[in-house]
């Protein structure tokens, strides 16, 4: 066996030269974890870059009058964090200065998961607002028409109710002669009324159509509420409640996620 430092050396039975495992085995060994080292800082950057997009969307929408300069404001938070969890992740945050980019990294993940609960809250506030808006809106118009068209149909009734009450009771008092002659007198203008009822009993139906399809548009609005309001209903709280703690359980899980991911890749690549 050849001298060297913990080499194995081995003849090959066709032509004798020594073959070399134990280089081979550890060159591999650093290839795989610098491949892992390079996945998750991926993963981990990935997730970060996710967290951090929320976030500033959220602080924008909680400071609204001032966009720009929060997200300028926000860039430079995400930056320094991840800066923060890149240097504890190499330095194994010891002493006083790894405690000070501990406490910091706490407190921008606070100011993150914050940012993140304000856009996923907008994000729903917006979509449930949007959709109650253009629903009710319909409704209010449909129901206005149809209150006015029920009037209009009624109307004719009644005028057409007067009539054959009024040929009825001519009829009634034995004057049959007098009752024939006013219902011809009547019989163009019962025509003309029968025609309206016709006219207007269609277009009361198609307001009737129109508002069976809202409230077909209501159901599908609220349908997108679904699984919360099953869950709610699990739960025994009311849908605004459980949306409202499922907004926040993702809000404080995402960018720990990152965090964690990036300490882990960082530590690895160190050891």
């Amino acid at each position: 066996m050849p001298r060297g430092s913990g080499v194995t050396a081995q003849r090959s039975a066709s032509d004798g030269r020594p073959v070399r495992h134990g280089r081979r085995q550890r060159y591999g060994r650093a290839q795989e974890q610098r491949y892992g080292q390079v996945s998750n800082s991926d993963r981990a950057l990935a997730l970060a870059t996710c967290s951090a997009a929320f976030s500033i969307s959220g602080l924008t929408s909680i400071f609204a009058g001032a966009f720009w300069p929060v997200v300028g404001l926000g860039v430079a938070f995400e930056l320094g964090k991840l800066s923060a969890v890149t240097w504890l992740g190499q330095r194994n945050g010891g002493g006083a200065l790894g405690l000070a980019c501990g406490a910091l990294v706490a407190v921008l993940m606070v100011v993150n998961s914050i940012g993140v609960y304000g856009f996923l809250s907008r994000a729903h506030i917006e979509h449930a607002l949007a959709g109650d808006l253009t629903v009710a809106s319909k409704v209010a118009d449909i129901d206005a028409r149809l209150s006015v068209q029920v009037g209009v149909v009624t109307d004719i009734d009644r005028r057409l109710s007067q009539i054959d009450t009024a040929i009825e009771q001519t009829t009634a008092d034995g004057r049959g002669k007098a009752a024939m002659v006013l219902a011809d007198a009547q019989r163009k203008n019962r025509a003309e009324l029968l025609t309206a009822r016709t006219t207007e009993a269609g277009k009361l139906a198609d307001l009737k159509v129109q508002k069976a399809a809202v409230d077909g548009e209501r159901k599908a609005v609220e349908a997108d509420l679904g699984p919360v309001r099953y869950l709610a209903i699990l739960l025994g709280s009311t849908d605004e409640q459980t949306m409202r703690y499922f907004i926040l359980i993702v809000a404080l899980l995402l960018d720990p996620a990152a965090v964690l991911l990036l300490l882990a890749a960082t530590h690895r690549g160190r050891q």
